[in-house]
């Protein structure tokens, strides 16, 4: 008896010791989400450390799991970055987000078709840049990471400004800024009423994620001929609080700071960022500086709600250095037009804009995503022959209801939409010789629109074949109104009037074959279109205004494969397409004149053929065991089959009309060859590398002057580490252009060949340049 009395005490003795665990035991719910479309990530793994207790995110990207105050919950998907979160007494629902990683791409998910779908499961060539591609450099240089994605090409005018994209042959049409693509930054359009994308108030410094999708693929946006660039910031992890710094200096006076407070609760995130810029540069009369502050706020207001705010700010001042011929190129790429040099050649920009983006889950099946902003911008540019100040005020929005049923045997989707976009610029233009201010040129009012609808469906005619059919009306509308007073000139003009473009319809049907979970085969054909920029409807140097353009069209055809291999390990991506493209928009470059100065009269004269694959392939090894964490190379390659069809220097028919057909395509290079290697050891050093091979291209209509061909090899190694509970260190040093080639980070295309038959093409960059940097993080 005595001995069942002490069994009885001992089992009482144990309760007690354990029952402080087991009253502190919860059942919490929560989702598991990708941050940047705030769409559920379905099997998401979720695992109490140090226990084999956790559960499975189901197709909602919902979770129910018990839990314990101070538990470390492990939360992991495939192709995501682990993320873990400290459970606190007050939690009861949480919201998990969890950035995309650089392995296993074709399992993140991206937006853009009829709904958000993995990379895999989208029937369109996607290229994808992660948060930890872009810690593989510096951060500043957008080209450095970009440029990694077959077919896509980012271009610079100086180290720190003048960025355009090219996609696919598309966005170098002019030689300022970009155009024939859409950009977007948190939903928030970058690219005007008038189809411009200025990129210079953006910080790169503070993106996780850059998606492309490339050609007229997505009517949800548009169709443009060139595609879609998708830019995303960082957020602010759950659960946790923290101060970071960093400090980065480098070659030709560069100085960067970024100073951030991230804090985020169990449904709530904000990230604000204050980033510092300086850069010498290289050339004469070539420095930057730059301020940028950026805001980000996430709330998961309930299981139906979410909504997001950024607010971004940028003051920055680039100096012009203006372009060089192909002998100082190489002789003397540091030089500087004098023109530039006497006029004091810069870019003055101040933007600011904001943006708020709400989701609502009416159903499990029926949601809507609605972005609406609105930004300004004030623009001070003088150049070599005059000065061009410009006062933008834009605003804008669109809206997206969405259908979704994945229980049907169909399980059919479905888009509906539609996107408004409006600039109001005030665009005054002055000459300007030796800095001493000129008469004026121009004064014009510019109201340009742009709107479109748009509509996409998907059904699973079969189990393994998806059918997807979408199309868009698209409208593009100028009013300008010339304020310059007509007898200041005799012979002036009035260029005041409005002209609304034809609407554009762009439909595009597409296949999708899933032919195993790791393998799909995919074939598309869409129609798109390019409007013309206000710097191609206005001729800001001689004040008239070209009414009688048109869009460029295009039927753009691909066929495609992705898929993962090796246990996953392998994956890749390879694309072919073709697009004819007619209305061509030519640019004709007149030179100066009297008092008439240097000026581009653009006119619709060609017809050009695309013809291109794209080739993608990436292997990733991660050990369980040993000091390797890391081993990740990847290639990619682009063939590009560009020239002109149908091509003439204007659509006069006369004597002086130059017949381009045959050539090749100016400005696009037939080779491009990228290839990197990461390796992270698991004491936290690491080494990344990359390598950019740019073929030589023809840069004038007539292919009589070329680009010679140009490796870039960049590489970074650092010390990545925690330093106990709470502090983090990232210690590296890098360099770029290791080999010291000599190229030209962008090219003015197809410019007149004056009497000594040395046009001022090239901007050129520099050689090896280096850079050291630490971010130091506390957490609280």
């Amino acid at each position: 008896m005595q001995l069942v009395h002490n069994r009885y005490f001992f089992i009482l003795l144990v309760c007690a010791f354990f029952s402080p665990a087991l009253y502190a035991q919860m059942s919490i719910t929560g989702r598991v989400v990708d941050p940047t479309n705030a769409q559920p990530i379905f099997g998401a793994s979720l695992l109490i450390s140090g226990t084999n207790r956790g559960t499975t995110a189901n197709e909602k990207g919902q979770f129910e799991l018990s839990v314990a105050e101070g538990d470390q919950l492990q939360v992991s998907a495939v192709g995501y970055q682990t993320q873990t979160i400290r459970i606190k007494a007050s939690t009861q629902t949480l919201t998990v987000e969890l950035e995309s990683s650089n392995t296993a791409l074709n399992e993140v998910i991206v937006s853009g078709y009829a709904t958000p779908q993995t990379i895999q499961r989208t029937a369109g060539s996607v290229g994808l840049v992660t948060s930890r591609d872009i810690q593989r450099t510096n951060g500043i240089h957008l080209q450095n990471f970009v440029n990694l994605i077959p077919g896509v090409r980012v271009e610079m005018r100086t180290v720190a400004a003048g960025n355009r994209i090219v996609i696919r042959g598309y966005g170098n049409q002019t030689n300022f800024n970009g155009v024939g693509y859409k950009a977007y930054l948190n939903d928030i359009p970058l690219t005007d009423g008038d189809g411009t994308t200025f990129l210079d108030d953006v910080d790169y410094t503070t993106l996780s994620r850059v998606e492309v999708l490339k050609g007229p693929a997505s009517s949800s946006y548009g169709n443009a001929l060139g595609g879609v660039v998708n830019l995303y910031t960082e957020r602010a992890p759950g659960g946790k609080t923290s101060i970071s710094q960093q400090v980065m200096v480098g070659s030709y006076g560069l100085f960067r700071t970024n100073t951030s407070i991230k804090t985020g609760s169990d449904n709530t995130s904000l990230n604000i960022n204050y980033g510092h810029q300086k850069y010498d540069g290289f050339r004469i009369h070539g420095g930057s500086k730059k301020d940028f502050l950026t805001i980000t706020s996430d709330t998961y207001l309930s299981r139906k709600r979410s909504m997001s705010v950024f607010v971004g700010y940028t003051n920055s001042y680039d100096l012009l250095s203006g372009q060089v011929d192909s002998v100082n190129l190489r002789v003397h790429p540091d030089t500087a037009e004098v023109a530039y040099l006497l006029n004091n050649a810069s870019i003055k920009t101040e933007s600011a804009r904001i943006g708020l983006c709400h989701n609502y889950q009416f159903t499990d099946r029926f949601s809507n995503k609605t972005t609406l902003f609105v930004g300004g911008q004030v623009i001070d540019q003088p150049f070599a022959a005059g000065v061009n100040k410009t006062n933008k005020f834009k605003f804008g929005g669109r809206t997206v209801f969405s259908y979704t049923d994945e229980y049907s045997r169909l399980r059919p989707t479905l888009s509906i939409g539609a996107e408004f976009l409006k600039n109001f610029n005030f665009a005054k233009g002055y000459g300007l010789a030796n800095g001493i201010l000129g008469a004026l040129r121009s004064d014009l009012e510019i109201q340009a629109m742009q709107y479109n609808i748009f509509a996409q469906a998907g059904i699973q005619v079969a189990p393994k074949l998806t059918l997807l059919a979408g199309a868009g009306l698209n409208y593009v509308e100028y009013g300008i109104t010339d304020m310059r007073a007509s007898s200041t000139t005799p012979a002036y003009v009035n260029a005041s009037g409005y002209n609304r473009f034809k609407p554009v319809l762009t439909p595009r049907g597409a296949l999708s074959y899933q032919l195993t979970n790791a393998i799909s085969f995919y074939a598309s054909v869409s129609e798109g279109y390019s409007a013309p920029a206000t710097n191609q409807v206005v001729i800001a140097q001689t004040g008239v205004v070209n009414y009688n353009l048109r869009p460029e069209l295009g039927v753009s055809y691909e066929i495609g494969s992705k898929g993962r291999l090796l246990n996953q390990a392998l994956t890749y991506e390879i694309a072919y397409f073709t697009m004819a493209v007619t209305d061509k928009l030519i640019p004709q470059n007149f030179p100066a004149s009297g008092n008439q100065p240097a000026y581009t009269l653009t006119t619709n004269a060609g017809k050009v053929q695309h013809n291109g694959i794209e080739v993608a392939l990436q292997y990733a090894y991660r050990p369980t065991t040993g000091a390797l964490a890391l081993v990740r190379s990847f290639v990619s390659y682009t063939y590009s089959d560009f020239y002109y069809k149908d091509y003439k220097s204007d659509n006069n028919g006369d004597a002086r009309t130059i017949n381009f057909t045959g050539k090749k395509e100016s400005g696009i290079a037939p080779n491009l060859l990228n290839a990197g290697f990461d390796l992270e050891v698991r004491p936290g050093f690491y080494l990344n590398a990359t390598m950019m091979y740019v073929d030589k291209m023809p840069i004038t209509l007539a292919n009589d002057h070329y680009a010679d061909a140009y490796t870039l090899l960049n590489g970074k190694v650092g010390y990545r580490s925690a330093l106990g509970n709470h502090v983090n260190l990232d210690l590296y040093v890098g360099s770029d252009n290791m080999l010291s080639s000599t190229y030209s980070s962008l090219i003015f295309l197809n410019l007149p060949n004056p009497a000594n038959n040395r046009p001022l093409f090239f901007n050129p960059a520099p050689k090896i340049t280096v850079y050291s940097g630490a971010a130091l993080k506390y957490t609280f």
